[in-house]
């Protein structure tokens, strides 16, 4: 399999092309359009910062966020090395490679390592959804630390104050790569066939970037 115009993919593309492939072409190929401003992404940027530095360093959660401190503390007191915004890449192979050279790649939020077994947790600032994208970093992270036998993985959702857990063994690994697969190739198709068709849903009403599709439909 090769990369979608030679450039990795993460989750968050499959995950758009497989929401719209037209939009997904429009938007992250072509680049004809840009992502509509999201006051809640700029938000959420400041609080993955928040709480990366009180994992590194102990800075105090500030205003505004400080309803999460013993969310945040219980993650901060788990056994073993902690890690924050790591960078995590494979190759077509599934085999660990430096972020440029990746066939796939994702950042995690916060990695516990201790001994075989790893925790890995993502912050989520929005409502709680269904998503692989969890599965998909317990393979980056069997990938990148080869002397682990469990990796822990669990959304962190802040506006419930939960951790959603879901764990994976290495034996589980040909079965996260056999999910992911048959997706990636399908958005390799669509750029080897050059065939992008919209996917209409209520995104159409007003909140896609996509202006000139025929189900684009303005919010007045």
């Amino acid at each position: 399999m090769t990369t979608l115009r030679g450039k990795p993919w993460t989750y968050s593309a499959l995950e758009a092309f497989e929401t719209c492939p037209r939009q997904f072409h429009e938007v992250k190929v072509l680049r004809r359009f840009r992502d509509r401003p999201n006051p809640a992404g700029d938000w959420g940027d400041r609080v993955h910062k928040a709480l990366e530095d009180f994992m590194e360093t102990g800075a105090a959660l500030p205003e505004g966020m400080q309803q999460w401190q013993v969310l945040a503390t219980t993650l901060k007191n788990l056994p073993g090395r902690k890690l924050t915004e790591v960078k995590l890449a494979v190759d077509k192979c599934f085999s660990p490679t430096p972020w440029g050279d990746a066939w796939s790649r994702g950042k995690v939020d916060l990695v516990v390592l201790n001994g075989r077994e790893a925790a890995g947790f993502d912050y989520k600032t929005g409502k709680p959804k269904p998503s692989e994208q969890l599965m998909l970093y317990a393979g980056y992270m069997f990938a990148t630390w080869p002397e682990l036998e469990k990796a822990q993985t669990g959304f962190v959702w802040l506006k419930n104050r939960r951790i959603e857990p879901a764990t994976y063994y290495r034996k589980d690994v040909p079965r996260i790569w056999q999910e992911f697969a048959p997706r990636v190739h399908r958005m390799e198709l669509a750029q080897e066939k050059d065939a992008w068709p919209p996917r209409p849903s209520g995104l159409c009403n007003g909140w896609c970037p996509v202006t000139d599709c025929e189900h684009y439909k303005s919010k007045s």
